[in-house]
């Protein structure tokens, strides 16, 4: 399905295709470690980057949905950025590694710091294609002219692994965290806009209102969504904080 260009979306089909992506991530990315731990790097790092290129797509749709914003009424949310990348797997992987080198949406105690993850990840383009290589190879058994009968098995790059699933599980936290940033920035830039009857020359409004990111009604239970496809990365950090405030259930009050 990969191969093939993305047809036009609903707002509705976008909403969902973004959740099942997350979701589908969590799943592989789970899956990878269930098996690193039971010793099958090969199949592990196969998934692991299955799981990588399906959170490539959601950032790729988070990306969009903040672009949109910006663009005319009525703009398809499916443009050629978006189907081009849909097709690419290393695109797919670039994305992910800048992503992860620059968390955009951090959440910790400590500030970022993409020099270090710069580090592990290594340089993009070596990357993007190397992980391509380690998908397929942790899938068949080949035939390589200098190494002979290659097989799954042959692959023991276990702590470069690790390190990425430790890392690419935040992708759907930050990403949750990312689309409550975006929406409050959005709702800013409307209320200053709405404060000046000449700031349309100098700034449009947003468009696109179906699109792109909104602010939850004030009021509404901020855990409602836990639980449900694609949001499996942020119940389990929130489990975690709750956790260390000496919480059990994040829908306790303070």
């Amino acid at each position: 399905m990969s191969n093939k260009s993305l047809p036009k979306l609903t707002s509705a089909q976008v909403m969902q295709l973004y959740d099942e992506l997350l979701a589908n991530a969590d799943r592989l990315l789970t899956a990878a470690l269930t098996l690193l731990n039971a010793g099958n790097i090969g199949l592990a790092g196969s998934l692991a980057i299955l799981g990588l290129e399906e959170s490539g797509k959601a950032i790729a749709i988070h990306n969009r949905r903040v672009e949109i914003a910006q663009e005319p009424e009525g703009s398809d949310f499916v443009n050629e950025k978006l189907s081009s990348l849909w097709r690419a797997h290393s695109a797919k992987l670039k994305l992910v590694h800048e992503f992860l080198v620059n968390e955009r949406y951090w959440f910790s105690t400590e500030p970022p710091d993409p020099v270090e993850n710069q580090a592990w990840l290594g340089e993009i383009a070596e990357w993007s294609k190397r992980h391509n290589i380690l998908k397929q190879n942790g899938f068949y058994v080949d035939v390589d002219s200098q190494q002979g009968i290659v097989t799954p098995t042959d692959i023991t790059d276990e702590i470069t692994l690790g390190q990425i699933i430790k890392h690419v599980h935040q992708i759907g936290w930050q990403l949750r965290l990312g689309e409550h940033i975006v929406a409050r920035e959005q709702e800013m830039f409307n209320d200053l806009l709405s404060m000046s009857k000449d700031s349309e020359a100098i700034c449009p409004p947003l468009h696109n209102d179906e699109y792109r990111f909104k602010l939850r009604t004030p009021g509404t239970n901020p855990f409602a969504d836990l639980g449900k496809p694609g949001y499996e990365a942020q119940a389990r950090e929130l489990g975690l904080l709750a956790e260390d405030i000496g919480l059990t259930d994040p829908d306790e009050d303070d």
